[in-house]
């Protein structure tokens, strides 16, 4: 038997070898946390270069070409390069910039030979990593913003296009595009990494981009289908094992979307761009109706690609960025108006700026940031900021008459006034009768077509029918002070002659 100091040197020597367990496993994690991590390899500080009462500019380094980005939960803005092997974050408070080489012992960034390295989307989970992908490759990649590590992964059939984050199981999803798959990244302790990816095919030549979660499906829309499709998630013990077609639209040919890239559905409908146009459309599950809203017309007749939706307030509101409009916007679901925010800045080889991904504040919704493709900039929208004037029509129909010479007419009223433009705003029109926005057969005037609200608030519109297609369709009614672009809609009804 033993005694009792001989008892206490045994458990002793246990707890000792124990605690030297721990410490050494510590000691190994610290190593290879140091050996992994990455310091920044440039700091600097960023100011606004432009701004209006709207709108900040940040100058990035040259030649940064900045696509994906998003805002972690603690409001920094995290960027990638299009054109380097770099991941930024961008302090808000303090204005400081860091940048961190992307590099993993696994997998290379970006494809041998390869001059762009464009990662079109970014997330953060619910843990807190922040994941994205170089588009060409076949690796998913994630980054520890507390320990600055960068980890990848393997995709068979290819990079991210779009993904989205569940914040209740911390699933990862995301499209491939040219693959034409959906995948979805899980955690799995007993692969290397620690998580492993599942990818479902959804057929040749689908294209799929945009991507919504909503309970146990997903919505995906397809560019070169031209169709939006709801699966079903099915699971076997808590993991992905599979996905099942609930759901297809258009279900026939009555309806035709154009190049469908990103969606939200809320209350009995889906919202979409239509990358081929200038439409953010609205299409009713309950009646299959299709309303498209045109964005404003731009002085070069661009169509402007409608691009990404981030939606907030409950999707009572979105943000959608215009790929070829020099504008970003914010369309009121409800009350179904539209302001648009001008970007300052032009390249210096157009007149095209490409604001080509867009991130909201997780702190503050009503903050918008965005990249700048093309002028290696980062830009941020305040939301809160209230425009100094208003529209208004005497209608919210307008019927045309099939005889062109009887015009139709709607009566608008431009209240407030502007300190930022000397009370000058000037008028616009456009329609969903066109993919650019603009009229076809109708003739459209503006009298008169820009106001000094100093001393005037009152115009009028003029439409001539000159045998247009019948039809129903979506009439938008712009103010603008070249700052902001206010737009409200119109139901127009041009009946068969």
């Amino acid at each position: 038997m033993e005694s009792e100091p001989q008892r206490v040197s045994l458990v002793s020597k246990k707890i000792g070898l124990v605690a030297a367990a721990i410490l050494v496993g510590l000691a190994l994690s610290w190593v290879l946390l140091q050996k992994s991590s990455v310091e920044p390899r440039t700091q600097d500080m960023l100011t606004a270069s432009r701004q209006n009462p709207y709108l900040q500019e940040y100058p990035l380094p040259d030649g940064t070409a900045p696509n994906g980005l998003t805002v972690d939960k603690n409001g920094t803005v995290l960027i990638t390069s299009s054109k380097s092997d770099l991941f930024y974050s961008f302090d808000q408070k303090s204005g400081q910039l860091k940048s961190y080489e992307i590099k993993d012992s696994n997998l290379q960034f970006g494809n041998p030979g390869q001059n762009t390295t464009m990662v079109w989307t970014v997330v953060q989970d619910k843990d807190g990593l922040v994941w994205f992908s170089p588009l060409g490759t076949k690796s998913i990649w994630n980054f520890d913003p507390v320990h600055h590590v960068f980890h990848a992964i393997r995709s068979a059939t290819g990079s991210a296009f779009q993904m989205k984050s569940d914040p209740a199981n911390g699933e990862i999803w995301f499209t491939t595009l040219s693959g034409d798959t959906l995948c979805v990244i899980e955690k799995d302790p007993s692969v290397p990494g620690g998580y492993k990816i599942s990818s479902f095919d959804l057929g040749n030549g689908t294209t799929p981009a945009g991507l919504f979660l909503q309970n146990n499906s997903v919505w995906v829309t397809e560019i070169t289908a031209q169709k939006i499709v709801e699966f079903n998630i099915d699971r076997q013990n808590s993991s992905v094992s599979g996905i099942t077609k609930i759901k297809e639209i258009p279900a026939d040919n009555s309806t035709h979307l154009s190049s469908p890239t990103d969606l939200l559905v809320d209350s009995g409908s889906i919202w979409l761009t239509e990358h081929g146009t200038s439409f953010l459309t609205e299409y009713d599950l309950g009646n299959n109706k299709v309303t498209r809203y045109p964005t404003s017309q731009n002085v070069y007749h661009a169509t402007t690609l409608p691009f990404w939706i981030r939606a907030i307030n409950d999707g009572k509101d979105l943000w959608f960025n215009e790929h070829e409009g020099n504008k970003l916007a914010l369309f009121d679901t409800a009350n179904k108006t539209m302001i648009e925010y001008d970007i300052p800045s032009r390249p210096k080889d157009g007149y095209l700026t490409y604001p080509l991904n867009i991130a909201t504040d997780p702190s503050d919704n009503m903050i918008l940031w965005f990249a700048e493709w093309n002028t290696d900039k980062l830009g941020r929208i305040d939301g809160h900021v209230q425009a100094p004037f208003s529209i208004s029509a005497d209608a919210g129909r307008v019927v045309l008459n099939p005889d062109a010479s009887k015009a139709v007419a709607v009566n608008l009223n431009i209240e407030g006034q502007d300190p930022y433009s000397a009370n000058h705003v000037v008028l616009n029109a456009s329609s969903s009768m066109v993919p650019a926005a603009g009229f076809g057969n109708l003739d459209v005037s503006l009298s008169p077509d820009s106001l000094d609200l100093s001393s005037a608030h009152h115009a009028q519109l003029l439409l001539r029918n000159y045998s247009a297609p019948p039809g129903n369709y979506t009439l938008g009614i712009s103010a603008s002070d070249g700052i902001i672009t206010k737009t409200i809609f119109l139901d127009l009804v041009i009946p068969k002659g």
